[in-house]
């Protein structure tokens, strides 16, 4: 993220979602801009998931591996057997192992209109900066009691 300061304000600017000026948040979705006044925010919040997807399709290789080499190796050519076996484990141990994350941004307004950013894990260092980059700029509410 690029700081720039101006004569009024800084702006912060992150080639991948948008703009942060002290009075602004804009975000950048491909070609279309939203624009949000900071004082407009109500709440911000930043999700993140894990995807299976892929833990799922290494899973299922690793099944098809073990399949392969029980049905149509046997014992016939044993350097083949296990090394198509180990093959087999080390793809079953990495699926189950492995976190991918999701990452979204929800920035609801006052007047109940919200906004997504989204993410994947390779940006999860910018849109975390991102996001404190907003929740910085938002005033803290007052308790009325």
């Amino acid at each position: 993220m690029t700081s720039i300061q101006t004569e009024n304000d800084t702006v912060l600017f992150s080639e991948k979602f948008g703009l942060i000026t002290d009075k602004q948040v804009i975000i950048t979705k491909g070609t279309k801009r939203s624009k949000i006044n900071i004082s407009a925010i109500h709440k911000v919040n930043l999700i993140k998931r894990r995807v299976f997807y892929f833990n799922i399709t290494l899973f299922l290789l690793s099944l098809a591996v073990f399949a392969y080499t029980y049905f149509f190796l046997k014992s016939e050519k044993v350097e083949m057997y296990y090394s198509l076996l180990f093959i087999g484990i080390v793809i079953m141990i990495y699926s189950i192992i492995h976190k991918f994350h999701d990452y979204r941004i929800v920035i609801m307004e006052k007047d109940n209109s919200s906004h997504e950013i989204h993410a994947t894990q390779l940006h999860r260092k910018s849109i975390k900066e991102f996001y404190s980059s907003i929740i910085k700029r938002i005033p803290k509410k007052t308790k009325e009691y």
